[in-house]
């Protein structure tokens, strides 16, 4: 388990579930998503949303 999906399961903040789950729904349908070394910016921008609402809900930072 990473970072990212630990930090995801923990939270409590649907936002944080909301961008996780729209993260993984959009790389299992996403062939550069499930290609090593292929680069997706759609997936891209989805984990740093992730990443960046699970920090929030976690310790309350924000994005600037």
């Amino acid at each position: 388990m990473t970072a990212v999906e630990q930090t995801a399961e923990q939270t409590e903040d649907p936002f944080a579930d909301e961008a996780w789950r729209a993260a993984i729904e959009h790389a299992a349908g996403c062939l550069a998503c499930r290609t090593p070394g292929a680069g997706c910016e759609t997936g891209e921008r989805l984990l740093r949303a992730c990443e960046a609402a699970a920090r929030q809900a976690r310790y309350g930072e924000v994005e600037l």
